[in-house]
């Protein structure tokens, strides 16, 4: 009997002991008069930069392709991959064996036409004089007229011919039609390139890889906040630890449908002096919409806490929002600047939509030194995913709870640029 009492004992204090451990992790004990049990930081003014996410290539600002007009063989190639080259730069050079003959071709029956044309201006003399006479008929007379237009007409026909050869001969040296850098070469000396409908392409050239540019694509649903102008951030995968710059020099209404998703190619401008872009690399760029400085930001974090059934939650006072112009009083619980502070000012705005954009309600819970949660109703502004610009409701040294803190977590509210989810130097407090 004795032993079963000291069991009964023994587990109605186990039993004490977790319930207290329940309540002290629950809030009970855990508040500490606000200290611990939630995950706060104090607001504080900031930077917030609004971007629109979008990726496309790399490509140079002007892009040539340099093809052949005729057939041949390629026998000499003057240019290669990453070639300099000048406007009327020899590039390659064609077999001009069957143009050569062609040409020399066309020039003797040029001189054909010649004598022909010879001819039939002295016989048209003749039948003018014999006429004159009445010695031929008119018909003769006409046979030898027309006879001296068909000489002119052909020798005409021979000296198109022949200004033709020339041209196709003329065409078996490729020229460089601009000053550049050769970015691609197609063919080999010995290779038979063949003209038909399409002229083969045989160099690529780009005009100057000092300047290039990204075609992004952006989605529909963001490309109403991009405008020409707007200043743009972007990585490639060669150079993961450099960040780039460009500006939006363009906004096309073409819509390009992929997977039946549209976008909308914007083009980006970017100074490449170094040379480390080079075309078709994939640029993921971050088009810069707006940026606020100086202005109250929430942490995301605090708009998406939501409190337990179990937590206190005491009704909102007016005093959590900027003091009046005249005659405010310090707010309570010391969670505004003491009186005498100068007030901070006024956020400084570019880019895009900033407050003309609707007023979204968003709520948010700030501790008290009570212990006790208070919801406020906050008209919010733009957000970069991590802060979110608080445009009334709230004012500067309020803390906002964040979350909820973990087991053995000491009650420390991250600072303004530091992680919430990160310890973070003492709380400041007004007195």
């Amino acid at each position: 009997m004795q032993k079963n009492g000291k069991k009964r004992w023994a587990w109605l204090g186990i039993l004490i002991l977790a319930g207290a451990g329940a309540w002290w992790w629950r809030g009970g004990g855990a508040s500490g008069g606000g200290e611990t049990g939630y995950r706060t930081m104090v607001l504080e003014r900031g930077e917030i930069v609004q971007t629109v996410t979008a990726n496309g290539a790399l490509s140079a600002v002007q892009t040539v392709d340099v093809g052949s007009e005729v057939s041949g063989k390629i026998t000499e190639l003057l240019a290669d991959y990453n070639s300099t080259v000048t406007n009327g730069q020899v590039l390659a050079r064609l077999d001009a064996s069957t143009y050569e003959r062609q040409l020399e071709q066309a020039q003797a029956e040029l001189e054909s036409s010649k004598a022909s044309l010879k001819l039939a201006e002295a016989n048209y003399r003749r039948a003018q004089e014999l006429r004159a006479q009445d010695l031929v008929s008119q018909a003769d007379y006409d046979q030898t007229e027309a006879s001296l237009a068909q000489a002119r007409a052909s020798l005409r026909l021979r000296e198109a011919g022949l200004s033709k050869v020339e041209v196709d001969l003329e065409k078996t040296t490729i020229f460089s039609p601009m000053d550049g850098v050769v970015i691609s070469r197609a063919v080999d000396v010995g290779q038979t390139v063949a003209a038909s409908l399409n002229a083969p392409v045989l160099f690529t050239l780009a005009q100057d890889l000092r300047q290039m540019r990204i075609e992004a694509q952006i989605s529909e649903a963001d490309v109403g906040g991009v405008t020409e102008g707007q200043r743009v951030t972007f990585t490639v995968d060669a150079y993961p630890a450099r960040t780039f710059t460009g500006v939006v020099s363009q906004v096309r209404f073409e819509p390009v449908t992929v997977q039946n998703v549209v976008n909308y190619i914007a083009v980006v401008d970017v100074d490449n002096a170094d040379l480390k872009l080079r075309p078709g690399m994939t640029a993921n760029a971050a088009v810069e919409t707006a940026r606020l400085e100086n202005v109250l930001r929430l942490p995301n974090a605090a708009l998406r806490f939501r409190p337990d059934e179990t937590d206190a939650v005491a009704e909102a006072e007016p005093d959590f929002g900027p003091p009046p112009e005249e005659g405010g009083g310090p707010p309570p619980d010391g969670m505004g600047p003491p009186p005498g502070t100068k007030e901070p000012r006024p956020a400084k705005r570019s880019g895009g939509r900033g407050r003309e954009a609707p007023e979204n309600m968003r709520s948010v819970y700030v501790l008290g030194d009570d212990g006790a949660l208070r919801e406020v109703r906050v008209p919010t502004g733009i957000t970069d995913g991590s802060w979110t610009e608080a445009l009334g409701g709230l004012r500067e040294g309020v803390r906002v709870v964040t979350g909820r803190l973990a087991a053995g977590e000491e009650a420390q509210p991250a600072a303004n640029g530091r992680s919430p989810f990160m310890p973070g130097p003492p709380q400041r407090r007004w007195h």
